[in-house]
């Protein structure tokens, strides 16, 4: 059965979530993967792809058929880093000529899979729809252990990534070969070889990307965590030197805004208070978790002059986290090209930073997602809460379930409705984004008391949160009565 999640047929290129929920070791790493599956239909969906989502392969391939001419294979569970570039590497490898694009692997030499042969590993791969229809549509072929021949495949003697087991190559061979167990994909591998259609292994663009954590063995699915978790510690205390949200050209607020509450990182908020109005009496709070972030932009109001920011930037960086930082070599040049770019939308940049700068300022050390509080807000002000992505971001996933961050947007917005109902909220992102039955109810910019709370009756359940979410109770998720 397919579970057809999203179907306005907005691209060609359809993402088929393979639901491996069942084959998960332990209830840890079910737990991990629905997280990061969540997560990821709400990437997929922002990114305008349609998503189908079953446990069987080939019947989301004969849906896929319909009305897709790439089908992107990808298990339930995998992660996405910190970025979203695996949509653009998507595209990419879907400009080059191949039948199968994914994980090839040549397991002959292999003693823990006995005397097999070639696997198209399950976790990712693109199907070009055109070829399989003209192959009449050939299952995939599931893992078996029984004996079977075949015309062993010729590979290449060049191996990629410094991996024996992926060839650079594989063409169809001449002398027929016993095996004794069938892997995934034996099937319509061979139905390739035998009609000469090409096969590839992943782009590294794609490779990078993404991660898969091999929920299914435990002791793979443990060390392949370890990385995904360090996201959440490098989040924490390491800061970007400018905004991934996009600039706004209007923000619907009625100024001049007397506070303006921000998460704090960037330069865009300098953009907002100018959007917005702002007088020499408006006091700005910058709001977050992590506590270098906040002391950056403490230095940066107090002693930066307005110019040269990436050198600002670079001098007052916070120490990097234990490990390969996920920084590339030229992002001192990065945060110069983003700088530059932004001050093409300012009129007089050293006249707003002058006034910016004597502005009256806090900072508030803050975990949105535990218990807080608004003392820090003076109600009964003009008041404008910019919290962005708070509860969709990316390195705090993992260990979050999408009903807790539900939960906490909820509270969120009933404890500043009790604190000040007037007061405006700012989103980029809510929590079930991804997941609403009717996107046009969905709510980024409202008054407090106006913000309607999100209740799991109206997103759409995905088989891995039936049990959980059919027989909740009406109340909206963290609210209090």
């Amino acid at each position: 059965m397919v579970m057809k999640f999203r179907t306005e047929k907005r691209q060609s290129i359809v993402f088929c979530i393979l639901d491996i929920t069942d084959n998960c070791k332990s209830g840890y790493a079910k737990e991990i993967c629905i997280n990061l599956t969540d997560f990821l239909i709400h990437r997929i969906d922002l990114h305008d792809y349609d998503i189908f989502i079953s446990k069987d392969e080939d019947a989301l391939l004969t849906e896929a058929t319909k009305d897709y001419t790439y089908a992107v294979m990808i298990s339930a569970g995998t992660s996405l880093g910190l970025s979203d570039r695996l949509f653009d590497a998507v595209k990419d490898q879907c400009k080059e000529d191949f039948f199968i694009a994914g994980h090839i692997l040549d397991r002959s030499g292999n003693p823990y899979f006995k005397n097999s042969c070639f696997e198209l590993h399950q976790q990712f791969y693109i199907i070009n729809l055109d070829q399989y229809r003209e192959l009449g549509c050939p299952i995939v072929g599931k893992e078996e252990s029984v004996e079977y021949q075949q015309l062993a495949p010729l590979r290449s003697k060049e191996c990629l990534y410094d991996d024996p087991e992926i060839p650079a190559w594989i063409t169809r061979g001449t002398e027929l070969t016993t095996y004794s167990m069938k892997l995934h994909g034996w099937n319509i591998l061979n139905v390739a070889l035998d009609n000469n259609k090409k096969l590839l292994t992943l782009n590294q663009h794609i490779r990078s990307n993404k991660k898969y954590l091999y929920y299914e063995y435990d002791h793979v699915f443990l060390r392949q965590l370890a990385s995904i978790k360090y996201y959440q510690f490098f989040a924490m205390n390491l800061f970007a030197g400018w905004n991934s949200d996009r600039l706004k050209e209007h923000i619907p607020f009625d100024g001049p805004v007397e506070q303006y509450a921000t998460v704090g990182i960037g330069f865009n908020w300098v953009k907002n208070l100018e959007l917005i109005g702002f007088t020499d009496d408006t006091k700005v709070i910058f709001t977050d978790i992590n506590y270098n972030c906040l002391m950056f932009m403490k230095k940066l109001v107090e002693e930066w002059d307005g110019k040269d920011y990436e050198e600002f930037y670079w001098k007052h960086r916070p120490m990097l986290p234990n490990n390969p930082p996920y920084i590339p070599e030229n992002y001192k040049d990065l945060i110069k090209e983003q700088w530059h770019k932004f001050l093409t939308t300012i009129h007089d940049w050293d006249a707003l930073w002058t006034r910016i700068k004597n502005l009256k300022y806090d900072y508030v050390l803050i975990d949105y997602t535990a218990a807080f509080n608004f003392d820090w807000l003076e109600p009964s002000k003009k008041t404008l809460l910019n919290l962005s992505n708070l509860y969709n971001h990316s390195p705090f996933v993992t260990t979050s379930s999408l009903k807790y961050r539900i939960s906490c947007e909820n509270s969120l917005f009933q404890k500043l409705k009790n604190k000040d109902p007037d007061a405006k909220i700012m989103l980029t992102a809510r929590a079930a984004d991804g997941f609403w039955k009717l996107k046009e109810d969905i709510q980024y910019f409202s008054k407090a008391g106006d913000f309607r709370y999100t209740n799991l009756k109206d997103l759409k359940i995905t088989n891995w949160h039936i049990k959980d979410w059919e027989h909740h109770s009406n109340r909206p998720l963290g609210v209090v009565e």
